[in-house]
């Protein structure tokens, strides 16, 4: 049983693995859509959520027959948990895409003249995906002290965020005419944020599979 259960455990991370690369091509389309108001590429970024959504079902499906099939203890156990916490945070990353890619949609269609101040998200985008190939790497290779390294820099991208926030209110009370456009920025940052913030969530699972130790509120 335990030569099976190994293998069942490989191929649950390898299906994470794929899912993940799924969810960062969804992210990378819809921030190319934003910035360059592709519609058709943000239409299929949201048309492709639902195959991402069924994956995610499908993998937790395994899982949970995993742990009733094998019924793992300790160590085992806590992989199987991890598996089934990381992949709902890659389905919730794979939804930020989404709502990236309907913002992209919803700035396609106003009516921007060029005289409103243009928002340069570069740096945060550059970042975030930056974090999440990391993160990917430690979903292949259960690497806790990257997982360590991407956590610490959380408040960069938060910081990114804020500054974002402050930036579009200010740009908002001089050119309010331009009032959805900067609203729309402000859910960008946020939805990038979130992004990175899943991937701290991901990075703190798989610290508590190698340790045992959590770290969530450390």
């Amino acid at each position: 049983m335990n030569h099976h259960f190994i293998t069942e455990l490989n191929r649950l991370r390898q299906q994470l693995c794929d899912q993940g690369r799924v969810v960062e091509q969804a992210i990378r389309q819809a921030i190319q859509a934003f910035q360059t108001g592709d519609v058709a590429l943000a239409y299929c970024v949201m048309d492709n959520d639902a195959v991402i959504d069924q994956e995610e079902i499908r993998i937790e499906e395994e899982c949970l027959k995993t742990l009733a099939l094998y019924q793992p203890v300790a160590r085992d156990l806590r992989t199987v948990i991890s598996c089934i916490k990381m992949n709902a945070s890659l389905e919730r990353m794979a939804d930020f895409a989404g709502h990236m890619a309907e913002r992209a949609v919803h700035v396609a269609s106003l009516s921007l003249d060029g005289n409103q101040e243009m928002f340069d998200f570069s740096p945060m985008e550059h970042l975030v995906l930056e974090q999440l190939q990391d993160t990917l790497k430690v979903i292949e290779t259960s690497d806790a002290c990257l997982a360590y390294k991407i956590i610490e820099r959380d408040d960069e991208v938060d910081a990114m965020r804020r500054e974002h926030r402050v930036h579009a209110r200010t740009a908002l009370a001089s050119s309010p005419a331009f009032a959805e456009y900067f609203i729309d920025c402000i859910g960008l940052a946020r939805d990038l944020e979130r992004i990175a913030d899943l991937a701290i969530d991901i990075c703190q699972q798989m610290v508590y599979l190698q340790t045992g130790s959590i770290v969530r509120h450390a």
